[in-house]
């Protein structure tokens, strides 16, 4: 007689959009065959979006890589000492943003930098609301959780208020940085702050109380376990179901070239290939419909990469790139891409390319 998978009845409640449980994610990570949760993920994939899969016109602008919380899976930090450290003006964002706006048909502005203890809110309501008068067409998707905490500890405001006047100046919605792994013991090895992951959590869950839209992330490939991960999955799950304030989430690997990680021997090498699949299609795998939207983490993987994770479940390429600074700080090259190749790239496995804002409506469909 033979035992029934245990997959089987996790992919039967998974089709019909019912909960997986801690242990049955950890079982995925651990155990079930990589082509197996692939299907499963792009079948349900297949329902939510069919074969359209989503990209911005983005840019992602640093305006400062000086930082006083110093991650030690972070290589871009500078504590402000150095020849290089630097914090651009207001002026000086704008003037490159309508560059390259005007030479590229930019929608979406990702900006986020460091903490840096000598930026106020004013900076950031000067920035955003120049960028607005400048460009009022691109969508602002901006600073991680701990410079949106920080600035609300330095001026003495309460988070919800933070983010009501940064979203008066022209803040659209937040991006998923900082997340990493939420759980305390990992956040520790990294160097996070104590709390940081309930912070992180807090912070997005203020921001969708008040109808500001976020994305959501998580980074894997350190010192985190499958069970670290499970219950990150599972929390971001909790606040979906709550607020449904994410418009997304993007699964991306930890580089460690140059980072204190390496450099103290806690993790000498990349993950492959197949965990970053493995990583997308579970990701579609538990958060099914509740965050319609998978991004393929092709940045710091590649083109080719990027392409496999739509197979295993992604159904957003992300955006285009023009000269980003944080992955490059690790060592590895990832040059800038263009809409032009995005499109291809998702033509050339039979996926339709469609072009979207930054609130994940579809602007320009290319058949």
């Amino acid at each position: 007689m033979q035992l029934e998978d245990p997959m089987d009845d996790i992919l039967e409640r998974a089709s019909r959009g019912m909960p997986i449980t801690r242990d049955e994610i950890a079982y995925m990570y651990n155990e079930v065959d990589i082509k197996k949760l692939g299907m499963a993920a792009r079948l349900i994939t297949d329902g939510i979006t069919g074969r359209q899969v989503s990209f911005v016109s983005n840019m992602i602008y640093n305006y400062t890589n000086i930082c006083n919380v110093r991650c030690k899976f972070c290589a871009f930090y500078r504590t402000g000492k150095e020849e290089d450290a630097y914090t651009l003006t207001p002026d000086e964002i704008v003037e490159h943003v309508r560059k390259m706006h005007d030479a590229y048909g930019i929608r979406q502005l990702l900006i986020q930098g460091g903490v840096n203890p000598d930026l106020g809110i004013s900076y950031y309501k000067e920035v955003f609301s120049k960028i607005k008068q400048n460009i009022p067409d691109i969508g602002i998707n901006g600073l991680s959780t701990s410079e949106i905490s920080y600035i609300s500890r330095k001026e003495k405001m309460s988070v919800e208020d933070t983010l009501k006047s940064l979203r008066e100046s022209g803040l659209d919605t937040i991006p998923g940085a900082g997340a990493e792994i939420f759980d305390d013991e990992v956040r520790k090895i990294l160097r996070r702050p104590p709390g940081s992951g309930d912070q992180w959590l807090d912070v997005m869950e203020t921001a969708h109380r008040i109808g500001l839209k976020t994305s959501a992330t998580m980074m894997f490939g350190h010192v985190e376990n499958s069970y670290h991960k499970a219950d990150h999955l599972l929390s971001l799950l909790k606040l979906q179901e709550k607020y449904h304030g994410f418009l997304s989430f993007t699964p991306w690997n930890f580089e460690p070239g140059n980072t204190e990680l390496e450099k103290e021997g806690l993790v000498s090498l990349r993950v492959g290939g197949e965990e970053v699949l493995r990583n997308i299609a579970i990701s579609r795998i538990v958060l099914n419909r509740h965050i319609p939207v998978i991004q393929s983490s092709w940045l710091t993987n590649g083109v080719e990469m990027g392409q496999m994770a739509i197979y295993y479940g992604a159904n957003d390429w992300g955006g285009t790139i023009y000269d980003e600074k944080v992955i490059p700080a690790t060592g590895k090259k990832v040059g800038n891409l263009r809409k032009e190749t995005i499109i291809r790239a998702i033509r050339n496995i039979g996926m339709v390319p469609v072009e979207r804002d930054n609130g994940y409506r579809i602007v320009k469909t290319y058949l």
